[in-house]
């Protein structure tokens, strides 16, 4: 706005840019959905027919370990966000993942990256403890899928399992662990800072803490291979369970390593059908049946958290002590 007297208002710019900002998010968030009931439909075909005659008990049971799953991802991302500095409400934390996470649905590996980024600044948190937080989150996530994976390996070996061309993936665990270390770390955000030419007021956290963080999300990968298991036990009566967990992280670790496919559809299909020890067909079904079950949730917790976020006040993070 412009006062007759005085001209621009000092605080016009800003409230301005706040609302392109409010619109674009906005636009984002439409696309998003759009894209996750488009993916929802079109998956949802590819199974209608062949889930027919399974068992819903089953099912159930998939779609429920499906949410502890994804909501543990939230849950864990509240300790990455307080290790870092800020002291956020851990419900809190569970709805940004749930709303921010949508944009994995859309094309462009940024946008997961971006939502939850954007969610956690608007709540308070400090613009690069917030993308900050969502790098390491992620980081940590599938450095303890990496670890599930290797665990679940000689059973599925056991179990009549082969190693393929993607167990290569596995050796991303002591890699990422070295990159974790504060003295690779350091150089990184150094070199981050003179190329941005400006602070990034960021707190490096110690090798152990870091390595803690990664156990954290352990459990996800536990319920994520038990939802995947759920649905195979919907379809056939006798999977191997072993061979089933194991193809099943690992498929999602491709899904994560193909950075230009949405929420890697299509690779992580490939990588489970390879590797489930499951027929060709029935394994097809059971991958594709399980990423409806998540989509599920993912649509659900977003609806579900989007009211949550709007009808309370975003908590104010402070500096961790010490």
């Amino acid at each position: 706005m412009i006062d007759a007297v005085t001209g621009p208002r000092p605080g016009a710019p800003r409230r301005r840019a706040v609302q392109v900002s409010t619109v674009v998010g906005l636009v984002i968030g439409l696309a998003a959905c759009a894209f996750v009931v488009r993916t929802l439909s079109s998956e949802w075909g590819r199974v209608a027919d062949a889930l027919a005659d399974a068992s819903l008990r089953w099912l159930a049971v998939g779609l429920v370990l499906a949410a502890l799953a994804m909501t543990s991802i939230g849950w864990a991302w509240t300790d990455v966000l307080r290790l870092l500095g800020a002291r956020v409400d851990r419900a809190r934390v569970v709805a940004w993942y749930y709303v921010g996470e949508l944009g994995k649905y859309l094309p462009g590996a940024v946008w997961p990256l971006v939502g939850r980024g954007e969610l956690a600044r608007r709540g308070a948190v400090g613009r690069s403890v917030a993308y900050a937080s969502v790098a390491l989150s992620l980081g940590a996530l599938y450095l303890a899928a990496t670890f599930v994976a290797l665990v679940a390996l000689p059973f599925s070996l056991a179990g009549g399992g082969e190693l393929g061309a993607e167990a290569a993936l596995l050796g991303l665990l002591p890699l990422g662990l070295v990159a974790l270390h504060p003295r690779v770390l350091r150089p990184v955000l150094a070199l981050a800072r003179r190329v941005g030419r400006r602070d990034i007021p960021v707190e490096i956290p110690s090798w152990s803490a870091s390595v803690v963080v990664v156990g954290r999300y352990l459990p996800t990968w536990l319920l994520v291979g038990g939802a995947t298991c759920a649905v195979a036990r919907a379809v056939v009566p006798d999977p191997s369970l072993s061979r089933v967990v194991f193809a099943a992280v690992l498929s999602w670790i491709a899904g994560f390593a193909a950075v230009p496919v949405p929420a890697g559809a299509g690779v992580r299909e490939t990588v489970f059908i390879a590797a489930s020890g499951l027929d060709p067909e029935i394994a097809a079904t059971v991958a594709v049946a399980t990423r409806v079950l998540f989509i599920v949730v993912d649509g659900t917790g977003a609806a579900l958290a989007l009211p949550f976020l709007r009808h309370r006040g975003e908590p104010v993070p402070v500096p961790a002590p010490g």
